[in-house]
């Protein structure tokens, strides 16, 4: 009878996980908070003391608000492994500068750098800690950030009263950068809501480097009520030959990526649901 009962139990667990599929699918959202060592917008005054001010955005490239889904299989009781798709809407990068002496020339200058992302992260889960009503969980995974454009705008002013002089441009540029390859980490705690329901929330790091391939300006100058239009186009390599040409009022350079790169890494938390069919 102990035998029969046994077995009896023993086929009811393989019925009940031969029925349960392997595959979950996900969606969450979050935020980048902190941006350690990501790329600034650099701002200066060479006024000093009550007649120069200057002013930066706190955050780097990589913070702002992120939605994003997966799907994902379970390969054992330790492992997974799955892939993310998200979507950055990033904070915009601002600085101003303004040199406002009594006498003399005045200069403010603002600039302002916008931008949103997308990214394709395959990961696996290793699943650390694990009682009846939740898990906890590290991920390893590899964030393949698709093209993207860095939108820049900048306004410069200046004048001087004395001289009757004044001077405004309104410059605006796009960086254009290709396909990227970075590193995402996180530390997770997984709750069970239903059988087949699961809330989640995760502290992730994203280490990534954007290289730009060519940077594209536009200029409109007005000095003293006389305007100028004029193009940049700059092409970034990693070796050979740099150049510079002016065509009119076109400038057409190509120089080394050096120095041209742009850090997005980001500290931040996620919040999301996954359901297993």
């Amino acid at each position: 009878m102990l035998s029969f009962m046994i077995l009896a139990n023993l086929m009811l667990q393989a019925q009940t996980e031969a029925s349960e599929s392997k595959f979950y699918i996900k969606l969450y959202g979050g935020y980048g908070l902190i941006t350690p060592g990501s790329y600034k917008l650099v701002s200066s005054s060479n006024a000093g003391g009550a007649s120069g001010n200057t002013s930066l955005s706190k955050q780097g490239l990589g913070s702002g608000l992120r939605v994003g889904g997966g799907i994902g299989i379970i390969v054992s009781d330790f492992l997974n492994i799955g892939a993310d798709v998200e979507y950055l809407s990033g904070s915009k990068l601002k600085s101003s500068t303004s040199y406002l002496p009594a006498t003399g020339f005045s200069y403010i200058s603002q600039t302002e750098i916008s931008y949103t992302s997308l990214s394709i992260t395959p990961h696996v889960i290793f699943k650390a800690f694990s009682e009846p009503g939740y898990l906890i969980y590290n991920k390893l995974g590899i964030m393949l950030n698709l093209p993207m454009d860095l939108k820049k705008n900048q306004k410069d002013s200046s004048f001087n009263k004395a001289a009757s002089y004044t001077y405004n441009a309104d410059k605006a540029g796009v960086y254009k950068v290709g396909l990227t390859v970075g590193l995402n980490v996180a530390l997770g705690v997984q709750f069970v809501l239903t059988d087949k329901l699961r809330g989640y929330t995760e502290i992730f790091g994203n280490y990534l480097v954007l290289s730009p391939d060519n940077y594209d300006e536009k200029r409109k100058e007005v000095a003293n009520g006389t305007t100028v239009n004029s193009d940049y186009h700059t092409t970034f390599i990693k070796s050979g030959q740099t150049s510079y040409t002016m065509t009119g009022n076109t400038t057409t350079s190509t120089v080394s990526v050096s120095g041209n790169t742009f850090n997005m890494h980001t500290v931040g938390i996620n919040i999301g649901i996954a359901y297993r069919f």
